[in-house]
């Protein structure tokens, strides 16, 4: 797939970062147009313990103003702590909340993906008003899956849901409400990867035949609308919603629910302090994109305006260039 080179103008802050800090920020260019981007540094939003020293963004999905982070469960793994923000309009993440996990068949559950079936009906729904249940994988640790109450801090996450040793190596999954399924990224020998379709009932998921090639290293999924899309990329989704895949080699692509790219994909390899790309999650009411860096502990936050913005900013910027130069 043809990955194209991102620029970036990057203005490190000074000092080193603190939880809750900005570590970074500049601009990024995707699809054509320059967005700001401001890294936050998450390494110490955990209450982790020795055996935890950096807390990532392994797994990261947004719902309800909400922006839900957690860490996988490896030998640095976030201690099965899920880390959440309220990032507002300008995706402020200075406030971090934590909550515990509860464990899992094999110990403490640490998510290597997150999602929310909004649907109100199968597997991981919740009625409307309720808590939020997320829906997880845990595919470094228990290899299960299973649904975590968040207005039960501690609870069980129902590891009885079912094992993940059929689901091959499981990366992220997302709800696709207009496809009710659940949607996921999966490896497919060395680092090539591939889409993966799941049917669910009320107590489980079931992998599907469906496999589509993505881009190679793919770790992070999220469901877009269309219109979100075609906001990002300037061309029309052929389906009713989208689905948005990050690679841990810092590429970006959006795809159609069929599989099929739309537009090109794209890199944000040149954006310096960018490490490894593992998780995405979309605010589309404040068009916040969130990119989730593991080995960089941190948060990168695009804003996304809309195009009569986008419009408007480069009239200002043509303006000021006339007026320097008279």
């Amino acid at each position: 797939m043809k990955h194209v080179t991102a620029s970036v103008a990057v203005l490190m802050a000074a000092g080193s970062a603190l939880a809750g800090s900005i570590s970074a920020n500049g601009s990024v260019s995707l699809y054509g147009n320059s967005y700001a981007i401001t890294s936050w540094n998450i390494a110490t939003d955990s209450a982790s313990t020795a055996a935890s020293p950096a807390f990532g963004a392994e797994a990261m999905t947004f719902f309800n103003g909400v922006l839900y982070v957690g860490h996988d469960h490896d030998a640095d793994r976030g201690r099965g702590q899920l880390v959440t923000f309220n990032p507002g309009a300008t995706g402020n993440l200075a406030s971090p909340t934590r909550i515990q996990f509860g464990n899992g068949p094999a110990g403490l559950w640490g998510p290597e993906g997150l999602t929310v079936n909004d649907s109100g009906a199968g597997f991981g729904s919740f009625a409307s008003g309720s808590s939020v249940r997320l829906t997880g994988i845990d595919t470094r640790g228990s290899d299960f899956f299973g649904v975590f109450n968040t207005g039960a801090p501690g609870s069980a996450l129902t590891p009885t849901a079912g094992p993940l040793s059929s689901f091959v190596a499981l990366d992220d999954i997302t709800f696709v409400g207009s496809r009710n399924q659940f949607a996921g990224v999966a490896e497919n020998g060395g680092d090539s990867s591939v889409l993966r379709y799941f049917d669910h009932d009320a107590t489980t998921m079931t992998i599907t035949t469906f496999s589509v090639p993505v881009i190679d290293g793919a770790k992070g999924i999220t469901t877009v609308s269309a219109a979100f899309a075609q906001l990002l990329t300037g061309q029309a989704a052929s389906t009713a919603q989208a689905l948005l895949v990050v690679s841990e080699f810092d590429g970006l692509a959006v795809y159609n629910t069929d599989g099929s790219l739309i537009g090109t994909a794209e890199s944000l390899s040149s954006y310096l302090p960018v490490v490894e790309l593992e998780s995405v999650a979309v605010d589309e009411v404040n068009n916040l994109l969130f990119l989730g860096d593991e080995t960089g502990t941190a948060v990168h936050v695009v804003q996304i305006p809309a195009p009569g913005a986008l419009a408007f900013v480069g009239i200002a910027a043509l303006a000021g260039a006339r007026r320097r130069r008279a």
